[in-house]
């Protein structure tokens, strides 16, 4: 049998606050979102400082909207499907809300690295060949 402690145990976590000594971090002014990819702050172009409130309420609106283009649910779901050595394999939501984002973001970086190494111009089949092998050892 273990032995009982001789001192009450200390309780474990964090103290008791000491009458309200949190911080807030200060506010720090929004970025402009620029389509699929966002600008770095060295590749964005000097803004004016002008109405803030126009531009929150128009990051709101984008924000409520979500991701225009992405892979449908159903077609992510036949897809892995395809792939699963038991056809009675079963996927909740959540994983496949999960696979999505993650095929979601490798699609966008193919993309991205795509439109790095070609400047300018349509990006053709042999523009993806050519990032795939170090974009699979990446991810």
């Amino acid at each position: 049998m273990p032995r009982q402690p001789s001192q009450p145990a200390a309780k474990r976590g964090r103290p008791a606050a000491a009458g309200g000594t949190k911080r807030k971090a200060p506010a720090q002014p929004a970025r402009k979102k620029s389509g699929s990819f966002e600008l770095s702050d060295s590749d964005a172009a000097p803004t004016q400082r002008g109405n803030n409130k126009d531009r929150e309420v128009e990051e709101v609106e984008e924000e409520e909207e979500g991701p225009e283009n992405t892979i449908p649910p159903e077609l992510l779901l036949r897809m892995l499907h395809e792939f699963f050595e038991k056809d009675d394999t079963r996927l909740t939501s959540d994983a496949n809300a999960a696979a999505g984002k993650y095929v979601d973001v490798f699609v966008r970086e193919a993309i991205a690295r795509c439109v790095h190494e070609r400047n300018g111009g349509f990006l053709e089949v042999e523009d993806l060949e050519k990032i795939a092998p170090q974009l699979l050892m990446d991810f």
